[in-house]
């Protein structure tokens, strides 16, 4: 009996965003022809495929081993027909990206800007933003992380390292209690970022130090400017004040304690095959960045 392919697409779809009606809005058809071709599947296999209620729909066990094959097959009918139409000087399409802060501003922009002189029938929506966007669920092709985040549910590639550096302005150090160790940031006023700890090396382990303080936001660069004005004590990567420890603005604390040498990884979704154009822009981004961006400090390209 020959096997009949209707309903394969429909019925990944349906398993990637975990809803019919999701399924329905990115394939632009109607949720009543999602569900027809996948009963049609199902009838066709003879077995169920998904767990079914008003409020949730999830994989049989069986429905979860044909997922895992049928994506695979999905993905390399993809990776053959991107193969075929398309030329390494030819690469065309869209592609959405998440990256964070004065990073994605100074390093990863000028880097995509460089990708699109080289293949300008690829188009790119950059988001900026410090929230952890949900990969699979808002479409996006790839996001810019660091090692800290949660990785293991991702496909990952590094494309480059920044080190981690506690500083403040030196007159402020001169008028506060000595920082030698980081239970001393007690006396101090940190300046808060995105997350109320911090991170050092001690004894040979990355440790979060909870800090405090009466300045608190998510942008680096008004970080920046928060220590630069003398407010207290902040936490950065090296990159965002290498300027300004260089010219003497700003003073290093605990440097015994520094992590450096921290990952930064395009993310992808393991649920998503991903365009030879994306695996291109990695490529770059791998070739243009500096494997270590505290030697940058006049800028990547």
């Amino acid at each position: 009996m020959q096997f009949k392919w209707s309903g394969i697409e429909e019925f990944v779809k349906v398993a990637e965003l975990g809803s019919f009606s999701k399924a329905a809005d990115n394939m632009n058809v109607s949720k009543s022809h999602i569900s027809k071709h996948i009963k049609m599947l199902e009838r066709e296999c003879g077995v169920i495929l998904f767990h079914r209620t008003t409020r949730s729909v999830s994989l049989t066990n069986q429905g979860r081993d044909f997922f895992l094959k049928c994506q695979k097959i999905l993905a390399n009918l993809e990776e053959a027909r991107a193969e075929l139409v398309d030329e390494a000087s030819e690469l065309a399409g869209p592609i959405k990206m998440a990256v964070a802060g004065a990073f994605g501003e100074d390093f990863i922009a000028p880097v995509v800007s460089s990708f699109l002189e080289e293949y300008p029938d690829v188009s790119i929506n950059m988001e900026f933003t410090n929230r952890l966007v949900n990969i699979q669920e808002e479409h996006f092709d790839l996001a810019i992380r660091s090692e800290f985040a949660d990785l293991d549910n991702f496909i990952t590639e590094k494309i480059c390292q920044f080190d981690l550096v506690t500083v403040a302005r030196p007159d402020y150090l001169e008028s506060n209690p000595t920082i030698k160790v980081p239970d001393d940031l007690e006396e101090h006023n940190c300046l808060v970022g995105t997350v109320p700890y911090w991170r050092f090396r001690i004894n040979d382990q990355i440790r979060q130090v909870i800090i405090e303080g009466n300045w608190r936001s998510n942008n680096g660069r008004a970080l920046i400017r928060a220590v630069n004005s003398g407010m207290g004590v902040a936490q950065l990567p090296l990159f965002y004040v290498a300027k300004e420890l260089e010219r003497g603005a700003l003073t290093a604390v605990l440097e015994d304690y520094a992590i450096k040498e921290i990952n930064y990884y395009a993310v992808m979704s393991k649920l998503r095959f991903v365009p030879r154009r994306v695996s291109m822009l990695i490529k770059h981004l791998q070739q243009k960045l500096p494997s270590n961006v505290r030697a940058s400090m006049n800028g990547v390209l």
